[in-house]
Parts: structure tokens; C-alpha cells; sequence
């Protein structure tokens, strides 16, 4: 009887674990070029200033793959290539990595 009982209780448990194991999917944090532009902006701030960024405004996003937003700046008086900033925004979690010069 105890037996029983505990193989219930087990292969209970089991299917109740099992249930939980599947992971809810959510959509990705930055969706939209719109949502990328905006964290870089607000990272690129924060690291060289206002001044700076808004020099280079707008800011161009473009889905490079389907994981990363290259989002980068667009200097108006710089003719030289390379003086842009460059901003990856990882499309999943919404982490980025800062190129001051662009090449």
C-alpha cells in the first residue's frame, strides 16, 4: 500500500516538474529599430556626453542579423569615415557593446 502510494506521489511530482521545465518564451527586449536607437542613445550619453551624441544625431539603426541592431551615429561636419559612433545592441537582451570610432 505505502508502495503505492509513494509511486502516485513520485510519477506526481514528476509530471508536476515536468510541466515547469518548459520555459514561457518571451518576446525579445528590443524589438524595433526605434527601441535600439534609443538605448544607444541613452549609453552613448551616459559614456561621451550630450554634446557629442547630438553632434552625431540622427541615429541609424539597421538589423545586421537576427540577433544584433548595429546602431550608429551620423556626423554631419566629419567627412573622414571611422569618426561615427557605433553601438551593438543585442536584440535578445538588450546588451551593448560602445565603438567610439566606427571603421
Amino acid at each position: 500500500m505505502f508502495r503505492l502510494m509513494g509511486i502516485l506521489l513520485i510519477s506526481t511530482l514528476v509530471g508536476l516538474g515536468q510541466g515547469h521545465q518548459k520555459a514561457a518564451t518571451h518576446p525579445d527586449y528590443v524589438p524595433d529599430a526605434k527601441t535600439a536607437q534609443r538605448i544607444a542613445e541613452a549609453v552613448l550619453i551616459g559614456q561621451f556626453g550630450e554634446q557629442r551624441v547630438n553632434a552625431q544625431l540622427p541615429l541609424i539603426a539597421e538589423s545586421t542579423s537576427k540577433d544584433v541592431w548595429l546602431v550608429q551615429g551620423n556626423p554631419k561636419d566629419v567627412k573622414e569615415t571611422g569618426a561615427n559612433f557605433g553601438v551593438w545592441v543585442n536584440k535578445h537582451d538588450a546588451s551593448v557593446k560602445v565603438m567610439e570610432h566606427m571603421k
